[in-house]
């Protein structure tokens, strides 16, 4: 038996031991980060759904579509937009 091709192969069988424990470090942190943006995904969407936030979602859009109309008529009226 050639004692060159055993220590090829303990040191090809190391590199893969060594190649998976990589491989399931990355896995372990990329599920950790998944994770952690998936729950601050989920905490602005609840955030998103309180009461208050609603109501100033609601007001802005209407203050929005009361400064649209008010623009409308304006250069209806004027002819020349307002600054």
């Amino acid at each position: 038996m050639n004692t060159s091709s055993l220590t090829i192969g303990s040191t090809r069988s190391g590199q893969a031991t060594a190649l998976r424990a990589q491989a399931r470090q990355l896995n372990e942190r990329l599920a950790r980060r998944a994770g952690l943006a998936l729950l601050a995904w989920s905490r602005r969407q609840d955030e998103r759904r309180t009461h208050d936030a609603v109501l100033l979602r609601r007001q802005a859009e209407q203050l929005a579509t009361q400064a649209r109309d008010d623009q409308f008529r304006w250069i209806a009226l004027s002819g020349a937009p307002r600054a």
